[in-house]
Protein backbone atom coordinates (compact mmCIF):
# COMPACT_ATOMS: atom_id res chain seq x y z
CA UNK A 1 0.00 0.00 0.00
CA UNK A 2 1.45 3.33 -1.06
CA UNK A 3 -0.08 6.43 0.53
CA UNK A 4 0.07 9.08 -2.16
CA UNK A 5 -1.69 12.46 -2.17
CA UNK A 6 -4.21 14.51 -4.10
CA UNK A 7 -1.29 16.95 -4.65
CA UNK A 8 -0.53 14.96 -7.81
CA UNK A 9 -3.42 17.05 -9.23
CA UNK A 10 -2.23 20.60 -8.69
CA UNK A 11 -3.15 21.53 -12.28
CA UNK A 12 -6.73 20.45 -12.88
CA UNK A 13 -8.58 20.34 -16.19
CA UNK A 14 -12.12 21.72 -16.27
CA UNK A 15 -13.32 19.46 -19.10
CA UNK A 16 -13.28 16.14 -17.24
CA UNK A 17 -13.97 14.64 -13.83
CA UNK A 18 -11.20 14.67 -11.24
CA UNK A 19 -11.01 10.91 -11.01
CA UNK A 20 -8.13 8.45 -11.05
CA UNK A 21 -7.77 8.77 -14.85
CA UNK A 22 -7.20 12.55 -14.71
CA UNK A 23 -3.63 13.47 -15.73
CA UNK A 24 -1.23 13.95 -12.83
CA UNK A 25 0.27 17.40 -13.25
CA UNK A 26 1.97 18.43 -10.07
CA UNK A 27 3.44 21.92 -9.64
CA UNK A 28 5.30 21.13 -6.40
CA UNK A 29 8.20 18.78 -5.76
CA UNK A 30 6.02 16.98 -3.20
CA UNK A 31 3.23 16.29 -5.71
CA UNK A 32 5.72 15.36 -8.45
CA UNK A 33 7.53 12.93 -6.13
CA UNK A 34 4.27 11.20 -5.17
CA UNK A 35 3.18 11.01 -8.85
CA UNK A 36 6.51 9.42 -9.77
CA UNK A 37 6.15 6.78 -7.06
CA UNK A 38 2.63 6.07 -8.33
CA UNK A 39 4.26 5.13 -11.65
CA UNK A 40 6.37 2.55 -9.81
CA UNK A 41 3.19 1.22 -8.19
CA UNK A 42 1.68 0.84 -11.67
CA UNK A 43 4.79 -0.92 -13.00
CA UNK A 44 5.04 -3.35 -10.08
CA UNK A 45 1.29 -4.02 -9.98
CA UNK A 46 0.50 -4.19 -13.68
CA UNK A 47 3.90 -5.34 -14.97
CA UNK A 48 5.05 -7.68 -12.21
CA UNK A 49 1.72 -8.67 -10.65
CA UNK A 50 2.74 -7.50 -7.17
CA UNK A 51 -0.27 -6.88 -4.90
CA UNK A 52 0.47 -3.17 -4.54
CA UNK A 53 -1.80 -0.17 -5.03
CA UNK A 54 -1.89 3.54 -4.18
CA UNK A 55 -4.32 5.60 -2.14
CA UNK A 56 -4.63 9.37 -2.73
CA UNK A 57 -6.04 11.04 0.39
CA UNK A 58 -6.81 14.73 0.46
CA UNK A 59 -6.24 16.83 3.59
CA UNK A 60 -6.59 14.51 6.57
CA UNK A 61 -8.31 15.68 9.74
CA UNK A 62 -9.22 14.14 13.06
CA UNK A 63 -8.50 14.49 16.73
CA UNK A 64 -4.73 14.84 17.24
CA UNK A 65 -2.80 14.07 20.40
CA UNK A 66 -2.36 16.55 21.92
CA UNK A 67 -5.77 17.91 20.92
CA UNK A 68 -4.38 21.43 20.43
CA UNK A 69 -2.61 20.14 17.30
CA UNK A 70 -5.90 19.16 15.66
CA UNK A 71 -6.90 20.89 12.44
CA UNK A 72 -9.19 23.85 13.16
CA UNK A 73 -8.49 23.74 16.92
CA UNK A 74 -7.60 27.46 17.18
CA UNK A 75 -10.80 28.32 15.28
CA UNK A 76 -12.97 26.10 17.51
CA UNK A 77 -11.26 27.49 20.62
CA UNK A 78 -11.93 31.09 19.53
CA UNK A 79 -15.61 30.31 18.88
CA UNK A 80 -16.00 28.68 22.30
CA UNK A 81 -14.48 31.76 23.94
CA UNK A 82 -17.13 33.87 22.19
CA UNK A 83 -14.62 35.72 20.04
CA UNK A 84 -15.51 37.06 16.61
CA UNK A 85 -13.91 34.91 13.95
CA UNK A 86 -13.13 35.67 10.33
CA UNK A 87 -13.71 32.63 8.09
CA UNK A 88 -12.29 32.37 4.60
CA UNK A 89 -11.56 29.32 2.54
CA UNK A 90 -11.54 25.67 3.32
CA UNK A 91 -10.23 22.45 1.86
CA UNK A 92 -10.93 19.04 0.47
CA UNK A 93 -10.85 16.77 3.51
CA UNK A 94 -11.12 13.21 4.72
CA UNK A 95 -11.13 11.95 8.32
CA UNK A 96 -8.17 9.87 9.50
CA UNK A 97 -10.49 6.96 10.37
CA UNK A 98 -11.85 6.98 6.82
CA UNK A 99 -8.29 6.80 5.46
CA UNK A 100 -7.59 3.85 7.77
CA UNK A 101 -10.77 2.13 6.61
CA UNK A 102 -9.84 2.69 2.96
CA UNK A 103 -6.44 1.11 3.60
CA UNK A 104 -8.10 -1.89 5.23
CA UNK A 105 -10.46 -2.29 2.27
CA UNK A 106 -7.62 -2.12 -0.24
CA UNK A 107 -5.42 -4.56 1.70
CA UNK A 108 -8.11 -7.23 1.42
CA UNK A 109 -9.66 -6.41 -1.99
CA UNK A 110 -9.07 -8.47 -5.09
CA UNK A 111 -7.90 -6.97 -8.37
CA UNK A 112 -6.28 -3.80 -7.00
CA UNK A 113 -2.69 -4.50 -8.10
CA UNK A 114 -1.24 -1.45 -9.84
CA UNK A 115 -4.35 0.65 -9.27
CA UNK A 116 -4.73 4.06 -7.64
CA UNK A 117 -7.73 5.19 -5.57
CA UNK A 118 -8.89 8.67 -4.62
CA UNK A 119 -9.75 9.09 -0.94
CA UNK A 120 -11.87 12.19 -0.33
CA UNK A 121 -14.96 12.79 1.76
CA UNK A 122 -16.02 16.42 1.31
CA UNK A 123 -15.06 20.05 1.08
CA UNK A 124 -15.07 21.64 4.53
CA UNK A 125 -15.08 25.43 4.84
CA UNK A 126 -13.79 27.28 7.88
CA UNK A 127 -17.25 28.84 8.09
CA UNK A 128 -18.85 25.39 8.43
CA UNK A 129 -16.41 24.40 11.19
CA UNK A 130 -17.05 27.64 13.10
CA UNK A 131 -20.83 27.30 12.68
CA UNK A 132 -20.81 23.74 14.00
CA UNK A 133 -18.62 24.74 16.95
CA UNK A 134 -20.92 27.68 17.69
CA UNK A 135 -24.05 25.49 17.65
CA UNK A 136 -22.52 22.65 19.69
CA UNK A 137 -21.09 24.99 22.34
CA UNK A 138 -24.03 27.44 22.43
CA UNK A 139 -21.48 30.20 21.86
CA UNK A 140 -22.37 33.78 21.01
CA UNK A 141 -19.37 34.15 18.72
CA UNK A 142 -19.83 36.26 15.61
CA UNK A 143 -18.83 34.35 12.49
CA UNK A 144 -17.74 36.63 9.68
CA UNK A 145 -17.28 35.62 6.10
CA UNK A 146 -19.25 33.24 3.97
CA UNK A 147 -19.04 29.51 3.37
CA UNK A 148 -16.71 28.70 0.49
CA UNK A 149 -16.99 25.84 -1.98
CA UNK A 150 -14.59 23.72 -3.99
CA UNK A 151 -14.05 24.49 -7.65
CA UNK A 152 -13.42 20.81 -8.48
CA UNK A 153 -14.87 17.79 -6.70
CA UNK A 154 -12.76 14.69 -6.45
CA UNK A 155 -14.49 11.54 -7.71
CA UNK A 156 -14.28 8.52 -5.38
CA UNK A 157 -16.64 5.99 -7.00
CA UNK A 158 -13.78 3.59 -7.69
CA UNK A 159 -13.09 3.21 -3.95
CA UNK A 160 -16.80 3.27 -3.10
CA UNK A 161 -17.41 0.32 -5.45
CA UNK A 162 -15.13 -1.70 -3.14
CA UNK A 163 -17.40 -0.89 -0.18
CA UNK A 164 -16.01 2.42 1.08
CA UNK A 165 -18.40 4.91 2.65
CA UNK A 166 -17.20 8.16 4.17
CA UNK A 167 -18.17 9.66 7.52
CA UNK A 168 -19.51 12.91 6.05
CA UNK A 169 -20.85 15.75 8.17
CA UNK A 170 -21.67 13.44 11.09
CA UNK A 171 -18.00 12.52 11.51
CA UNK A 172 -17.00 16.19 11.21
CA UNK A 173 -19.48 17.13 13.95
CA UNK A 174 -18.26 14.27 16.15
CA UNK A 175 -14.66 15.45 15.74
CA UNK A 176 -15.55 19.04 16.62
CA UNK A 177 -17.48 17.77 19.67
CA UNK A 178 -14.37 15.85 20.74
CA UNK A 179 -12.38 19.10 20.53
CA UNK A 180 -15.03 20.88 22.60
CA UNK A 181 -14.93 18.13 25.22
CA UNK A 182 -11.17 18.55 25.48
CA UNK A 183 -11.33 22.33 26.01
Amino acid sequence: MFISTCAVHEKILDDRPLDETHPTWATSHYGAHKAAIEQFVHSYGFGEGFPICALRPTGIYGLAHPVAQSRWYPLVQAVVRGESVECHGGGKEVHASDVAWAVEILLTAEGVAGEVYNCYDRYISQHEVASIAKRLSASHSEIRGAPSTAKHQIVTQKLQRLGMTFGGRALLEYTIQQMLDAL
